[in-house]
């Protein structure tokens, strides 16, 4: 197998783990478009965030905080990410 189709197999694996412990919320907007319902979020095919009541999300904000700023440094860190709610439909 090469590189990238590894690294996928692995992408698609964490966000299976995410969703399987409730941390990542997934909707699909066609379905609620399908129903006559708003659409969340900016996407037109699903919608995804954080679940603000599960208190594992507010671990792997933490989580992920600490290994951003440890890989990239704090000026790095706020560069690579956009710093907006991570709670709210994306």
């Amino acid at each position: 197998m090469s590189l990238t189709k590894v690294l996928i197999n692995k992408n698609k694996m964490f966000r299976k783990i995410l969703k399987l412990l409730y941390i990542v919320q997934e909707v699909s907007n066609e379905e609620r478009h399908l129903m006559g319902l708003k659409r969340l979020g900016k996407g037109y095919f699903e919608a995804h965030r954080l679940n603000p009541y599960n208190p594992l999300s507010y671990v792997v904000l933490l989580l992920t905080l600490i290994v951003g700023i440890v890989a990239f440094g704090i000026v790095g860190f706020w560069k690579e990410t956009d710093g907006k709610n991570p709670f709210k439909w994306n």
